[in-house]
Parts: C-alpha cells; sequence; structure tokens
C-alpha cells in the first residue's frame, strides 16, 4: 500500500514545468517525476526492490494518482440530483483551454468550446479517456458496501 504521497510542481510556467512525487511503499521510500504521463523513477529504482507484479500494481495507482492530481482542476455538480433526469455536468482544463460538458449514461456531451475543433484525435481520445475515468472516480466514490443481517447465518453484501 502506498503511503506519504506528495506531488510538488517543479518549474511551474515553464517549459520544463512537470510533477516531481515521492512516496513510501512496502517501508522503502521512492521518488520520482512524472511529465508527459510517465513516470521516471529517482535512486532507488523500485524495479530493485519488488516484484514485477508489485511493480506494474505500484505504477499503476502512482500513475491513477498523478493524473488524478494534474486534473485536480476537474469539477463535477450533479443535475436533476436524485430525480430520473440525473446527469452531471463537468468543467476541466485540458492543454490550457477550459473544456464543459455533460456526463449520462457513459456519453460525454460538450459545450462549446467542442474539443474536436481544437484538439488532434489522440488527444481527444486521451481527454475523453481521461473523463471517463475521472467520471467513474467521481460518480462512484460514494459506493459502500453494508452488510445484510450483520453476523448471522444469512449475511450477504448488498
Amino acid at each position: 500500500m502506498i503511503q506519504d504521497f506528495k506531488v510538488k510542481l517543479l518549474f511551474e510556467g515553464q517549459v520544463h514545468e512537470r510533477h516531481q512525487f515521492s512516496l513510501s511503499f512496502k517501508g522503502d521510500n521512492y521518488q520520482g517525476i512524472f511529465h508527459d504521463e510517465e513516470i521516471q523513477w529517482f535512486h532507488p529504482q523500485p524495479k530493485h526492490n519488488i516484484g514485477e507484479d508489485d511493480l506494474q500494481n505500484l505504477e499503476s495507482k502512482v500513475y491513477d494518482l498523478l493524473t488524478n492530481h494534474v486534473y485536480q482542476d476537474f469539477k463535477v455538480k450533479p443535475l436533476f440530483e436524485d430525480q430520473v433526469h440525473e446527469r452531471h455536468q463537468f468543467t476541466l482544463t485540458f492543454e490550457g483551454d477550459n473544456y464543459h460538458g455533460i456526463f449520462h449514461d457513459e456519453e460525454i456531451q460538450w459545450f462549446h468550446p467542442q474539443p474536436q475543433n481544437n484538439l488532434e484525435e489522440d488527444d481527444l481520445q486521451d481527454l475523453e479517456s481521461k473523463v471517463y475515468d475521472l467520471m467513474a472516480n467521481h460518480v462512484y466514490q460514494d459506493f459502500k458496501v453494508k452488510s445484510l443481517f450483520d453476523n448471522q447465518i444469512h449475511e450477504c453484501h448488498q
């Protein structure tokens, strides 16, 4: 499990801007740089201390934490909350442009400006993928499992 995860922005507003991170994993401390959606580890490299599966899981979790941090200006507000027409309106900044849209039934409906008019196809796919990930984390963040018939013979989870 990752502990003490910290991020700081280096060279803010400059061409070399990137995020430096530090964390503790299985009792060891690691640091690295996150730039262009890639992780570059400092010494000691976790690949020398943990197995390949643990390394992949660690990098996946670090990537998720960092991309969520990079997109921390992502904002969501429910529309028609607790009604049959409930939807989520979101805003985020991507490559310096502010985008707004509605997320409903796992579909994105963009407001003006339309990102497909401003972005290359690969960047548009990256943006929409990020919106899906962020929305999934937001919409399901309050998901809880509760036990029915707690500590009884018929116990099951709802």
